[in-house]
């Protein structure tokens, strides 16, 4: 089974690199973007392939999120 990772833009860290998280599946994965997303962007990966872009709509209640093109 492929993991899926999340990588989250982080526009204020020193490295200017994104934080990398794994996740067991794509509700896994929304839900750790959902805590740690706060007007930034992320992105979906499966092994070396990306899924798409994650945008999130709603503000920070009743969120729900959009899978952008790849």
């Amino acid at each position: 089974m492929t993991r899926i990772h999340v990588s989250i833009e982080q526009r204020c860290s020193s490295s200017g690199d994104p934080m990398i998280v794994d996740a067991l599946d794509v509700p896994t994965a929304l839900a750790i973007a959902d805590i740690n997303m706060r007007d930034v962007s992320a992105e979906l990966w499966a092994g070396e392939r990306r899924l798409g872009r994650l945008i999130k709509h709603g503000g920070d209640y009743a969120s729900f999120w959009e899978l952008g093109p790849n």
